[in-house]
């Protein structure tokens, strides 16, 4: 039977072989009498944690675990970093396996044993700093490999002394992966600038549909693209999507790309330059007149970091709406010269409109989403960061967009309550970003009180809000306390432990939770947060963030020890943590009892997302 996709992260050394039976005779009794197919049916349809701890209570859910386990077909273990003996517990066995992503901090080659499957279609490497060995087994076991995505975690020094040009170690996946279609290649820790190492560009396979490459220089990323006519296949007879993390983004670059890849359907160019770029090396309305000749094009992604497009106004954005008419997804950061003519000019260019980004619009104000129900009825997703001129009155003109799943209006410091009032209204919305907002406990009560089934919510920095407006939010007479699984309120000052029991007693489903730089949260209030779900013996919690967090005392990892906060998966504590000494718990001694745990002292965002560092252990 075709199990259902299904994210999974294990359990750490609470593996499938761990203990023997430890319920009483009468209950293992009892479950010995159902067929095991039955069992086997039920365990299939949890997460690869729960089967695990299943697993540990009697010798026959041992069994059907073990057998569930051994035909699931997607594995998410990205949560978590596995060691070699876990991943073996989890994989071995496992023949049916389509789809899978792994967190490799902790993995070395010898894992390729067991990650080198031929059922594979989907592997996804996170964080990983494999030889060319592994990839040679990748190549060799996975012959039908369709997508490959690989995020190599190594600093410059150690790539360049490792790799002869990462190209060789990609090799073996062209010569053996024949069908692959989607190849992604990412080395965070590169500076796209220093940087002339290979990326496996000059063996791009012919009949890939999707490739990202980050970071690549301008100059390489030109070698995918020739000018003139072969005879040959190449590549850009089947690319589809492209996506390049560059130095710099130029005219001459976009034109290459436009002139040769004729089914583009998805292009997302962002680029880091240092220092704002002097002609011919940057991007104008030229560039953006050249991309209006994409008339297939659906999803739009055109970013700059650090400095902006000052050579690109409406006029090239009037050029590209009028060219581009099926666009479903724009992302636009850093044009700093276009304004509300332009803005509006994208969002009336088609009815198919679904996904919706700004970043750093310094010339966007309220009238750009004048009427947005009309000119785009199908929106889903409106993203407006850091654009200054923006108040309350766009969130009143979104109203409307009863379509409305995802709104974020982070940076957005006019925002007040009245636009919060407006947008409680929206029936369908699950994502709510207003970080830097200047909203009010009286705007929180409106948001509690309101329509929507919000699932993730952002206030980190909305100074004005405290404990009470936390009290009203999630005690009010609407349903957010029982659709909220994340919450961030780091960076506010008058959030106290009042807060924290608040969402431990009203929100039992969370599953991530921001405090950072929260500096009246103590260790009686974690004692509380980490009891959740004692009662049925589940804590839905994966995620908490307490970096800097001052108040705590000395010794708050050992709130962390079993039995509290069970099935945490990632804990946020902040550099000072890190340094200390003499603690009790320390942090290697924590991670060694709880091995699904990742603790990360570099003050990251949740989760560490597109951040690659070192295991904690390794820093101490």
């Amino acid at each position: 039977m075709k199990r259902k996709p299904r994210a999974a992260a294990a359990a750490g050394d609470a593996g499938c072989t761990r203990g023997e039976a430890s319920g009483s005779s009468e209950g293992e009794g009892l479950v010995e009498r159902l067929p095991e197919a039955l069992l086997v049916e039920v365990l299939g349809r949890l997460e690869v944690d729960d089967a695990c701890s299943a697993a540990a209570s009697c010798r026959a859910l041992h069994g059907s675990a073990a057998a569930a386990i051994s035909s699931i077909t997607t594995i998410d273990l990205s949560a978590f970093a596995p060691s070699n003996a876990i991943l073996s517990r989890i994989l071995e066995g496992n023949g049916a396996v389509r789809s899978l992503t792994v967190n490799c901090s902790l993995l070395d080659d010898s894992s390729a044993s067991v990650i080198a499957k031929g059922s594979l279609r989907e592997l996804s490497l996170l964080k990983c700093s494999f030889t060319l060995s592994f990839f040679m087994a990748i190549g060799e076991r996975c012959r039908d490999l369709r997508s490959l995505k690989l995020e190599v975690a190594v600093a410059p020094e150690v790539l360049y002394s490792r790799y002869s040009g990462f190209s060789t170690c990609l090799a073996p996946i062209y010569a053996g992966c024949i069908y692959l279609e989607t190849l992604w290649v990412k080395f965070p820790l590169l500076d796209p600038h220093t940087t002339d190492s290979e990326t496996g560009l000059p063996f791009l396979q012919s009949n890939l549909k999707e490739l990202l490459l980050q970071p690549v220089s301008h100059s390489r990323a030109k070698t995918v693209f020739p000018r003139i006519t072969s005879l040959t296949k190449h590549v850009t007879d089947s690319l589809e999507s492209l996506s390049l993390v560059l130095d710099t983004m130029t005219d001459e670059l976009v034109m290459l790309i436009t002139s040769n890849v004729h089914n583009l359907v998805e292009l997302c160019l962002e680029d880091e330059p240092v220092t704002q770029p002097n002609l011919p090396e940057d991007l104008t309305n030229v560039g953006l007149q050249a991309l209006g000749l994409c008339h297939n094009l659906r999803h739009l992604s055109l970013t700059r970091r650090y400095c902006d497009f000052r050579r690109v106004n409406d006029f090239g954005i009037l050029m590209l709406a009028e060219g581009c008419k099926q666009l479903r997804a724009i992302r636009l950061s850093g044009f700093s010269k276009v304004s509300d003519a332009g803005y509006a000019a994208l969002l009336h260019s088609g009815k198919d409109l679904k996904k919706f980004e700004v970043s750093n619009g310094l010339c966007l104000s309220d009238l750009a989403c004048l009427d947005l129900d009309k000119a785009a009825p199908n929106i889903t997703e409106v993203r407006l960061l850091n654009c200054a001129l923006l108040t309350s009155d766009t969130a009143i003109s979104l109203a409307p967009c009863t379509n409305l799943r995802v709104l974020d209006l982070s940076g957005c410091k006019s925002i007040a309550d009245s636009g919060l009032v407006s947008i409680s209204q929206l029936p369908k919305l699950t994502l709510l970003d207003l970080a830097g907002a200047d909203i009010t406990d009286a705007g929180l009560s409106a948001l509690g009180n309101g329509r929507c089934l919000i699932s993730s919510l952002c206030l980190r920095g909305c100074r004005r809000i405290g404990s009470n407006g936390i009290a009203s939010l999630l005690c009010g007479t609407g349903t957010i306390n029982k659709t909220l699984v994340s919450l961030d309120i780091g960076n506010v000052p008058r959030i106290s432990c009042r807060a924290v029991t608040v969402i431990a007693k009203n929100c039992e489903q969370i599953n991530s939770l921001c405090l950072r730089n929260c500096l009246l949260i103590t260790d009686s209030s974690l004692e509380v947060l980490g009891s959740m779900g004692r009662d049925s013996s589940k804590c839905s919690l994966r995620m908490l963030d307490l970096a800097y967090c001052s108040k705590l005392s000395r010794n708050f990892l050992r709130l962390f020890e079993p039995p509290l906060f069970r099935g945490l998966r990632w804990l946020g504590v902040g550099k000072n943590v890190v340094q200390r000494r003499g603690c009790s718990p320390t942090v290697a001694e924590l991670l060694e009892r709880k091995p699904g745990l990742t603790i990360c002292g570099n003050a990251c965002d949740m989760g560490c997302r597109n951040k690659c560092h070192p295991d904690i252990r390794f820093l101490q």
